[in-house]
């Protein structure tokens, strides 16, 4: 005779089912059961889990979303989703003491699944099944608070992205206006500075210490004559 452990493993396989967009899986939830050889008591506690969770599932994914809070809901794997959804209907709505429920859902997340995902879920539930007393509209306010808070955090990191692409093209501005004026540009030189003066001046003082020819050559003789005449003495 199967035991309820089997029968919880076979109702997450149907919700994996489910949420992977079979729909009509809960046509051939008969037919599988009996399969899987789960009867009579062990199959309407294997039908009521799964109904169950159909039924509530709005608030079961709700109460999941508050938990996880940073962790994106559509990033949980199918199987580990299944396993939570079946977990969360136990904890709020059935009598079966929460630390049982718990447990059962981690040995079918080993059976299904590794180690990481065994801690994902056990943190999960144990968080929603401390906060099972919690209104779905205090739930609610918590998640629509939190998406206000995620909305002005984006506009914020998107607001600095476009201040910090205006203070790089302003400084890219200001380096190709300073180029353009000639400030870059050591060798440029001052406007309205005439090269021709300059030059006109350059040689006049080049030429200003030299002596003309004609008074070279004089100074040449005068200075042989007075050679002669100390000679001659």
């Amino acid at each position: 005779m199967a035991t309820r452990t089997q029968a919880r493993e076979v109702v997450a396989q149907l919700l994996y089912a489910y949420g992977s967009g079979n729909d009509k899986i809960a046509n051939f939830m008969e037919e599988i059961l009996n399969e899987q050889k789960i009867k009579n008591a062990q199959s309407v506690f294997a039908k009521t889990l799964f109904n169950g969770v159909l039924e509530y599932l709005e608030e079961i994914d709700l109460r999941i979303k508050h938990q996880i809070e940073n962790w994106d809901f559509e990033r949980i794997g199918d199987m580990e989703r299944a396993i939570l959804r079946l977990g969360v209907y136990e904890i709020i709505f059935s009598q079966i003491d929460k630390a049982i429920v718990i447990n059962e859902a981690l040995e079918i997340t080993k059976n299904f699944s590794n180690e990481a995902s065994t801690k994902f879920i056990n943190g999960i539930l144990d968080g929603i099944a401390k906060n099972a007393t919690i209104s779905v509209e205090s739930l609610k306010e918590a998640l629509e608070e939190a998406q206000r808070q995620k909305q002005v955090q984006i506009a914020e990191s998107a607001k600095s992205v476009q201040y910090t692409k205006q203070e790089k093209s302003k400084v890219l501005k200001d380096k190709k206006n300073s180029t353009k004026h000639g400030f870059q540009n050591r060798s440029a030189k001052p406007k309205g500075f005439k090269v021709k003066n300059f030059k006109n001046k350059e040689s006049k003082i080049v030429k200003n210490p030299k002596k003309s020819d004609s008074q070279q050559s004089s100074f040449k003789i005068s200075k042989k004559d007075s050679l002669l005449k100390k000679a001659e003495k």
